[in-house]
Order: structure tokens, then C-alpha cells, then sequence
């Protein structure tokens, strides 16, 4: 019976333990600078575990395994702040933290202490934060951070058997190329993407939504053009390029050798900021010159498909973990209030981290801050802030802009 209560506290102890110890991992999201650029980050961690009936062999082996576990913890709040481990503390623990050997590159046992009947180990780790920034995204939460952005594809496509590129925006009875559906580059990307949790703008509903005037019927369209019809489809984010298939003679046995090259590159609609850009280069042979051109294009949109996603989910994770360029713009204030202004959000306003002022014309200012918040939290902050003699009010908002109006302060 002795033995039994023993045991028994032993766990209570270790249970509240293990929260005493899971509090500061958590915590340190907050703090934690981001990685990126980084295959991976050593951490120090330690592991405890229950000596039941002088097993110290079996102890050892529980406490390493906490220790590796508390490991990866730490490098997830690398990559993702406090509030989000959080709320998919289970989520998480059931994708990722049960597969502690596919993120431990590497660790070494630091030191080895006995309390009562619990084992503590302490190890130096180096964990991969490239797989486990990849499984985040896959499971969604980087993504659900960043209120999944709508992505629409704008690449133009040539295979061989086309005199000129095919691009579906281009509109009915334009002539050569004209309306097509969606082709291989495309398809390549969307299977890359949504496998990630990415969701598209379909052909479909952005044809009626957006307006394409003569000047947006070419091949190549510029990031502002994109932008532009972007905004018109409620994309968030659109990925354009170009996309051209070429023969390169036959090889034997009568086969056709084709080459492909692409480039692209994805724009955020509502700021322009190009987060990614890439361009591949693939073969391919086939008794079938334009299934070769297919082929080559398949594996050239792959290429560049897998590059750009993760760019992408750097940007996302970086967002998310650490902080994002706002642009706001502030209407109808003097001089004198956009200095209050700015005075209130470097000393009053919760996570911002630098602020830069881009212009200041008639009573218009732009600037743009890095915060650790999205557009949405900030402005809900902004709107109830004591400006003094004025206060300011949100007339438009996207991920990341805001645009604020200085209204008369109301009495109360």
C-alpha cells in the first residue's frame, strides 16, 4: 500500500510538474525571435518521469522521451506564438508531438537528476524547424493564423501545339490563345497548394466578377495589373507568370524532346508586396510532342509550385510568429495630430515593433508598422485609444491595411 500511494503521488507530482514546465515553453512564442532562413534551432529541454519499483532503465527512457517532446515544444513556439499553441495544444499533440524521431535531428544528455521517485533528464536537441514548420502548415495552423488567404492564379500557358500563350482572363472571341480552361501549370499549382490547405478563386466566379479591359488581355501582366483584377475577385493573393514549352528534336527510338520554362511570382492585392517568386526549368520526352510539352510543363510547374509554397509559408510563419507589415492610411488630420498619432502608437499600441512613416500630404498620412497583431486586432485597439483632442474611426480594413478617418473627439 505504501508503495501504491508512492507511485500515485509520484504522478500527481509529475502531472503538475509537467504544466510548471509546458507554461514557460508556451510563453515563449511571445518572445521568441523567428527562424527563418533556418533548417533548424538546438534547444535545451528537460523530461521527467515516475521510478516505479527501482525500474531506472524504464524511467530513463520515459524521461528522454518528455525531454524530447518539451524540445520540439520550444521550437514550435518558434514558429507559432503562445495563444495558438494554446488553442491546438490537442491538435498538436496528436500530429506532431507523438512523432518526436522525425523532428530530432540530433541530442545529447546534459545531466540526469533523482528526486523521490522522479527521474529528471536534461538534453541539448537540434530539431528541425523546416519539418516542423511543413507539418503546421499541413495541418492548417499557420494558415488559420492568417485567415487563409484567397488565392487566384493568373499564369499563361503555351505548349507546343499553340502559336501563342493561352491565358483563361483573356476573354471570350479574343482571338488566338482565347478562353481556356484550366491547363497543366495551373493544375500542378493547385494540387501543390490546396495539399496545404491554400484555397483558390475558381475561373468560374472570378470571370463574372472582374472587369477585363484591352489593356489586361496580355500574356505577361505586371503586379500592379494583377493586383488590381485581384481585388476585383476578392483574392487576397494572386500568382501570376508565364509559362512556354518548346521542341528540342527527338532522341532515340523516335521520341520528342521537349523543354519547358517558367517563371512566377505571388502578389498580395492589397499592399502589392510580392511575397515569393521563382522559375523553373523541366524536360520531358514522348512519342507525342504535345504530351511531352505537357509533361515538361507538369514538372516545370511542380518545380517552381513547391518553391514558391515554401516562400509562402515563411512569410505566413514569420506573421505569425513573429511580426507583419501593416500599411495604414489616416485622413483629414493636421501636422500636430499625426505626431500624436504616431506618439500613441509606439507607447500605447500592444506589439508594435517599429513604425515608418512613408508620407504626409495635405491632410492624408501613410506610414506603415510591424506588428504583432493582424490589421483586424490593431484597429479594434485604435478605435477606443484616447488621442486627446480627437479620436479616429476605421473606414476600410483588409489583412494588412487599415484605413482610418480623425473624427471630433464625443464629449461624454
Amino acid at each position: 500500500m505504501h508503495k501504491l500511494n508512492s507511485v500515485q503521488g509520484g504522478r500527481a507530482m509529475l502531472r503538475h510538474m509537467r504544466m510548471v514546465f509546458i507554461l514557460p515553453f508556451l510563453l515563449l512564442g511571445i518572445t521568441a525571435p523567428t527562424a527563418f532562413g533556418q533548417d533548424s534551432r538546438t534547444v535545451a529541454a528537460e523530461g521527467v518521469a515516475v521510478v516505479q519499483q527501482g525500474a531506472m532503465d524504464i524511467a530513463r527512457d520515459q524521461a528522454l522521451e518528455d525531454a524530447q517532446k518539451r524540445a520540439i515544444e520550444q521550437a514550435i513556439g518558434i514558429l507559432i506564438d503562445s495563444q495558438t499553441q494554446v488553442e491546438n495544444y490537442q491538435l498538436i499533440s496528436d500530429k506532431i508531438l507523438s512523432q518526436t524521431m522525425g523532428y530530432i535531428k540530433r541530442y545529447n544528455v546534459t545531466g540526469e537528476v533523482v528526486e523521490g521517485t522522479l527521474l529528471r533528464v536534461r538534453i541539448t536537441a537540434e530539431v528541425s524547424l523546416q519539418k516542423l514548420e511543413g507539418d503546421l502548415s499541413a495541418i492548417g495552423i499557420l494558415l488559420g493564423r492568417v485567415h487563409k488567404p484567397r488565392t487566384m492564379i493568373m499564369i499563361s500557358e503555351q505548349n507546343i501545339d499553340k502559336e501563342v500563350n493561352a491565358w483563361w482572363w483573356k476573354g471570350r472571341g479574343a482571338g488566338q490563345g482565347g478562353e481556356s480552361d484550366i491547363g497543366a501549370v495551373e493544375n500542378s499549382f493547385i494540387d501543390t497548394f490546396t495539399s496545404k490547405g491554400f484555397e483558390f478563386v475558381d475561373h468560374a466566379a472570378a470571370a463574372r466578377d472582374i472587369r477585363v479591359t484591352r489593356a489586361y488581355k496580355v500574356q505577361s501582366l505586371s503586379s500592379g495589373q494583377a493586383r488590381r483584377l485581384g481585388k476585383q475577385a476578392a483574392a487576397e493573393v494572386v500568382i501570376i507568370g508565364k509559362a512556354v514549352a518548346k521542341t528540342y528534336g527527338t532522341v532515340g527510338g523516335g521520341m520528342i524532346s521537349v523543354q519547358a520554362d517558367l517563371s512566377a511570382r505571388a502578389v498580395r492585392t492589397d499592399t502589392g508586396q510580392i511575397i515569393a517568386s521563382a522559375t523553373s526549368h523541366a524536360a520531358a520526352v514522348h512519342i507525342s510532342e504535345m504530351s511531352a510539352g505537357v509533361d515538361a510543363l507538369k514538372k516545370a510547374a511542380k518545380k517552381a509550385a513547391d518553391e514558391m509554397l515554401t516562400k509562402i509559408l515563411a512569410v505566413y510563419a514569420k506573421e505569425v510568429g513573429g511580426t507583419r507589415p501593416i500599411n495604414i492610411t489616416i485622413q483629414g488630420l493636421t501636422k500636430s495630430q499625426f505626431v500624436k498619432f504616431k506618439s500613441v502608437l509606439r507607447k500605447q499600441v500592444r506589439g508594435i515593433k517599429e513604425l515608418h512613416e512613408r508620407s504626409f500630404r495635405g491632410s492624408t498620412a501613410k506610414i506603415q508598422v510591424d506588428s504583432k497583431h493582424s490589421a483586424q486586432v490593431l484597429s479594434d485597439e485604435l478605435v477606443l485609444k484616447n488621442f486627446g483632442s480627437f479620436a479616429v474611426e476605421v473606414t476600410g480594413s483588409t489583412a494588412n491595411t487599415l484605413e482610418l478617418r480623425v473624427t471630433k473627439k464625443q464629449q461624454p
